[in-house]
């Protein structure tokens, strides 16, 4: 639970601010007086990281419609979030890849993006005796800053819900089926749902529990030396 470790290193970073969000995917940020576009792979509002003024860090893109990609943000207290959804699952991927998440372990992923029904689920996944099942990632990078927990989802998402009630039908089912938020913040001490972002949400979650659905945390984040790191894999989770 309490081991770091090192996943990769997020190169070529330099720090800008925000000047506006101009839509779900592009932020307008500045640095050394310039002004310039940042693709932002993060959907969520992210009242806490994007904001005129808020400190980012951002890697140059050479090509593309967009002049950099908005890759994290800087915490007090050192390190900095990790915002970016693709690079927080690739990373996350490399965690089970090195055996770095206890509650994997004799399990593997099959593959990523499955059709289910009607939606999309991150993983399927595969265990002993050729055991399958399903894992899908939620990003919790809202912090709730009274008692460290961080949070999702941070605005009312109607495929968060539909994927959370997928899931329940698919443990009822049988089988071994996930939900792993990613507390992408140094400073996340646990998980729990945003009753701001969506008040239906805690009883979904609760329900999927009942449903047998595994419900798990860890904390990823990078390290004031610019690693991507893996610190704890079991973080705990509150849902009342």
């Amino acid at each position: 639970m309490g081991n770091k470790v090192v996943l990769g290193r997020v190169d070529d970073v330099f720090l800008a601010f925000v000047v506006d969000r101009l839509s779900r995917v592009s932020v307008l940020a500045e640095a050394e007086g310039a002004r310039f576009l940042c693709h932002l792979r993060n959907t969520g509002r992210l009242p806490d990281f994007i904001y005129e003024g808020a400190p980012i860090l951002v890697q140059p893109r050479p090509r593309g419609r967009t002049h950099a990609l908005l890759v994290g943000a800087p915490v007090e207290g050192g390190g900095a979030a990790l915002l970016d959804t693709y690079m927080q699952s690739r990373y996350f991927e490399k965690a089970l890849s090195v055996n770095a998440v206890s509650w994997f372990s004799g399990y593997s992923l099959l593959k990523r993006d499955v059709k289910v029904m009607d939606s999309r689920i991150d993983y399927l996944i595969r265990g002993g005796r050729g055991r399958r099942g399903y894992m899908e990632l939620k990003s919790a990078v809202y912090l709730d800053h009274s008692d460290g927990y961080a949070m999702y989802p941070d605005t009312v998402s109607e495929r968060g819900r539909r994927h959370v009630k997928l899931l329940a039908k698919l443990a009822r089912r049988g089988g071994r089926v996930i939900i792993t938020f990613l507390a992408c913040h140094p400073r996340a001490v646990g998980f729990k749902p945003c009753i701001e972002g969506d008040p239906i949400m805690p009883t979904l979650l609760r329900e999927a529990g009942e449903s047998g659905v595994e419900l798990r945390a860890v904390r990823l984040y990078v390290d004031p030396s610019l690693n991507v790191v893996l610190d704890n894999d079991d973080l705990p989770i509150k849902l009342d």
